[in-house]
């Protein structure tokens, strides 16, 4: 992998940006990974200097996509080179391949934030940046050797790395696939349901749900169907999706698949986390906990939360604090994001209680 400063390259300046396909961890939503870009000038540099340009104009229009209602869509700026240019932070390539004149690679894109608030909020376009907490994603695929889960022969489980499965605003998990996994659920407990064994590999990962995503192979080439059932630890009633691809290629359907439930679980996710302009409040809590550590967690969590914009913190003590959130949407919207954070937010007798969910 090469990496170029701003010294070398004819836009933005580079930084190593890590992203790993399935990670549990936090992701960016202002980073756009997998943009494959291609171009074919005069030189080698020449190429490389067109399709990184043309990249990350494309990086640009996915992620206002990514953080926007399809409703808001059409009000999107047109986005040319000086835009894309001017809300670059940094940019990775990765698996260059170049002759002469052509230039082949993956392209990442990290955007500033503050620039890309702007360039929303000067067109009044609600944004929505908070990441949901990450579910795992169990894919069984069925084809004619039968149901299938822990292999590396299901192309399905590939399809799905191959997305960007952390920066989006719904991000998921792969399992590792390990003995623990094995152990936990046989395809035959994801196949039926089994909540048992699916709260349990949710608790594996710390999750609050599971998302088995059921592909079959069609009997014609390049035909796959599939069908995502969500099920939420506990016991309630899980959601679905289905969907179908017919593709030169059944690992082409099956990556257009996935990709198609992502967007569909982020629209789901923006409906409820969105942000409007002008929606603004101060929320006052209280704040419970068992120890200094404990409050230290809560803190941290809260300034994890992009609605909440300051947090002003009135009187402390050995178990319990006084806040005022200053946050921008609605209570729903604060109270959905805190859960994301292992935060319950409760109203008794119109005073609210903060606390860890336990």
């Amino acid at each position: 992998m090469r990496v170029w400063s701003r010294s070398t390259a004819i836009l933005l300046g580079v930084v190593l940006m890590v992203a790993t396909a399935g990670s549990a961890g936090a992701g960016d939503v202002f980073t756009v990974r997998g943009i494959s870009i291609d171009a074919t000038a005069a030189s080698a540099t020449a190429a490389r200097d067109a399709a990184v340009q043309t990249g990350q104009k494309r990086a640009l229009e996915q992620l206002l996509k990514r953080l926007t209602l399809p409703d808001d869509w059409s009000q999107l700026p047109q986005v040319d080179d000086a835009l894309a240019q001017s809300m670059v932070r940094s940019f990775q390539v990765a698996g260059e391949k170049r002759s002469a004149t052509r230039y082949l690679a993956d392209l990442s894109v990290r955007f500033q934030p503050a620039s890309i608030r702007g360039l929303l909020a000067a067109r009044s376009i609600p944004i929505a940046e908070a990441q949901a907490r990450p579910a795992v994603l169990v894919a069984v695929l069925t084809d004619a050797r039968g149901d299938i889960l822990w292999a590396e022969s299901n192309l399905w489980t590939v399809a799905w790395a191959r997305q960007d499965l952390q920066n989006g605003l719904a991000p998921l998990t792969i399992p590792l696939g390990d003995l623990g996994d094995i152990s936990t659920l046989s395809v035959e407990q994801a196949l039926n349901g089994d909540r048992a064994a699916l709260n349990a590999l949710a608790t594996r990962y710390n999750a609050d749900r599971v998302i088995v995503a059921h592909a079959t192979v069609g009997s014609a080439p390049g035909t796959i169907s599939a069908r995502m059932l969500t099920y939420p630890t506990g016991e309630a009633a899980p959601t679905s999706w289905s969907g179908s691809e017919a593709a030169p290629s059944t690992e082409t359907g099956a990556h257009r698949l996935a990709a198609r439930f992502l967007e569909a679980l982020e629209a789901d996710w923006k409906r409820n986390s969105i942000v409007r302009s002008g929606e603004r409040a101060v929320l006052s809590a209280s704040v419970a906990y068992s120890s200094l550590g404990e409050w230290q967690t809560i803190r941290s969590r809260l300034a994890q939360i992009p609605p909440i914009k300051t947090i002003n913190i009135v009187a402390v003590s050995a178990g319990g604090a006084q806040v005022e959130l200053d946050y921008a949407g609605t209570v729903d919207t604060l109270e959905l994001n805190l859960a994301q954070q292992n935060l319950a937010l409760t109203n008794l007798d119109g005073y609210w209680y903060l606390a860890i969910i336990r």
